[in-house]
């Protein structure tokens, strides 16, 4: 068997083998149909954070999203969420409608930043990671390794907040399905909602 045989069977043997990793719910496009977590949607919107955010359809969620924003710019960060943050909640749906749980992360695309990225359980199992991927001192990624679960309002979704004190324009928020918590780049099951910074 030559080299470059050998090479190409074991880098077709490493990619299946990556793939078998990933769990079925996850390993599939966002509008695939069929058996055991096809048909798996990303749903994201913005929450009117009962009448505060009144720019924001009063009844967003899950099912009936607002995804577009106008914001005015934050007059301090105020220990994040900041004082004009915006609320930004999401949920997977299967093929009946039903939320289901797993890894997810919330990516910041523009201006502003993550300013929130709570742990889904508190003292439990499931943790949350806020980070600043491209080190331009704004933190970026909120990777959530699953869905609220805390006896309170908002079970069964995954929560963050964005905020920006500085500069106008848009800020986009990708949320997507992220076993591997690097992100919605390479992701397929995912949604976006958009914030237009103004003052």
């Amino acid at each position: 068997m030559s080299k470059l045989t050998r090479r190409t069977g074991v880098a077709v043997a490493a990619a299946t083998m990556s793939l078998l990793a990933i769990p079925a719910a996850y390993a599939h496009d966002s509008g695939g149909d069929g058996d055991r977590g096809d048909g798996l949607r990303a749903r994201s919107y913005i929450n009117s954070d009962m009448g505060a955010n009144r720019s924001v359809d009063p009844n967003s969620s899950c099912r009936n999203r607002d995804q577009a924003d106008r914001q005015r710019l934050s007059s301090r960060a105020s220990g994040d969420p900041g004082d004009r943050n915006v609320h930004n909640d999401a949920c997977f749906l299967d093929k009946n409608g039903v939320k289901s749980d797993g890894p997810a992360s919330f990516q910041s695309f523009g201006v502003g930043y993550i300013s929130a990225c709570p742990d889904p359980d508190g003292a439990g199992p499931k943790y949350a990671v806020l980070r600043d991927t491209n080190r331009d001192g704004r933190n970026d990624l909120c990777f959530q390794s699953g869905y609220q679960e805390t006896g309170l309002s908002g079970d069964m979704e995954f929560h963050a907040r964005v905020n920006n004190t500085t500069e106008l324009g848009d800020q986009r928020v990708t949320w997507c399905s992220d076993a591997d918590a690097d992100g919605c780049r390479d992701e397929d099951v995912k949604d976006s909602i958009s914030v237009r910074w103004v003052r």
